[in-house]
């Protein structure tokens, strides 16, 4: 069956749709399909089967597992805990996640600990009970993940993130994406044709079931296409530069359609980090309804930090500080205004915005 998709500049494209997994799909959104002949078939399944194979070798590539020693383990505990001490936003949580670690070094866990990745896994268990955002991980620049592509290489390469961007029958648009790409001038004329796409609905539903954030500046330019004029989205708080940046919508952008229609966001336990500020955003300045599932609770913006030993650490410096509330979603989640199944979501946002219209 042939449906309508887009090219890597969110322009129409033909696409074969057939039962493979989700990143297989990612990976045919550029393969432009013609029928005209026989051959082109053929070629056009060779050349799947050798994209599907290449994927999953890449897939499975292993990395070669360094062991460590008791004493390397207690040094990198100690490091942790002067990394965290000296860069974590959140100070007044910093004695009690110290003395978490303190107490790891007679853990029956922590002795079981033998490599690299036994280390990672057991201390983001500890760690992110405390912060989401924390993340022990193999430094690349000494490992074989040098070539591994990176989020945002991942989202660049796959339509910047836009997996469904439709409008129905009823007039209502649905607009998917897994992912905030970076800002540039490519990303942008993307995310302009989509906006196009949908320009003239009469309601919208936005899906970030799947969506595990990204950019907070590409946060602020989508976000420009909904909300009218320059406005107030979050601030930022650094304790690096004990400072504030607030966040503004860009008056520029101009689709006026788009600022008054009604929306219906979809959020979930996947729904992370920027994703749950564009969620969290847009439900206070009552600007949508949100459903779904409550979200995963990541509000801390975070930088790496190298430690010894080959691993590196991602320590939250900054935290969300929304102008209305004064608060965020970290540890908490965005709550969804109506709970629902996520599989039954966007019918539910279907009746929503239809029942909405109808009235009107």
């Amino acid at each position: 069956m042939i449906v309508n998709s887009f090219n890597k500049r969110g322009n129409h494209v033909l696409q074969m749709k057939s039962n493979i997994n989700r990143k297989s799909v990612f990976s045919l959104r550029y393969i432009r399909v013609y029928f005209s002949s026989r051959k082109n078939c053929i070629l056009m399944l060779a050349s799947l089967f050798l994209l599907i194979t290449n994927q999953s070798f890449a897939q499975h590539e292993n990395v070669e597992s360094v062991e460590l020693s008791e004493k390397m383990i207690l040094e990198l505990v100690e490091e942790l805990k002067n990394k965290i001490d000296l860069y974590y936003v959140e100070i007044a949580s910093i004695p009690d996640i110290l003395n978490q670690l303190e107490q790891l070094k007679g853990d029956s866990g922590l002795a079981n600990v033998k490599s690299q990745q036994d280390f990672t896994r057991f201390i983001n268990t500890v760690l992110q009970k405390n912060d989401q955002h924390f993340s022990v991980s193999i430094n690349p620049k000494n490992s074989g993940l040098q070539n591994k592509e990176s989020w945002f290489e991942k989202l660049a390469r796959l339509n910047f993130g836009f997996e469904r961007v439709d409008v129905s029958d009823n007039n209502i648009g649905f607009l998917s994406f897994w992912g905030f790409a970076d800002l540039n001038e490519t990303s942008k004329e993307v995310i302009s044709n989509h906006m196009r796409e949908i320009e003239n609905v009469d309601g919208l539903i936005i899906d970030l079931r799947d969506n595990g954030g990204g950019s907070g500046q590409t946060v602020q330019y989508i976000s420009s296409y909904f909300l009218e004029g320059r406005q107030h989205l979050n601030s930022f708080y650094s304790r690096a530069s004990d400072s504030f940046e607030d966040s503004y919508t860009n008056p520029a952008i101009n689709f006026p359609n788009l600022s008054q229609v009604p929306i219906v966001i979809i959020i979930g336990p996947k729904t992370f980090s920027a994703a749950e500020e564009f969620a969290y955003n847009f439900k206070h300045m009552s600007r949508a309804m949100l459903i779904g599932k409550t979200s995963k609770g990541g509000a801390n913006p975070w930088q790496y930090f190298e430690l010894q030993h080959g691993l590196r650490i991602a320590i939250p410096t900054a935290k969300a500080i929304n102008p209305i509330t004064q608060s965020n979603w970290e540890r908490v989640g965005v709550q969804p205004h109506l709970y629902t199944e996520l599989e039954d979501a966007e019918q539910q946002a279907t009746k929503l915005l239809m029942r909405k219209l109808t009235k009107h």
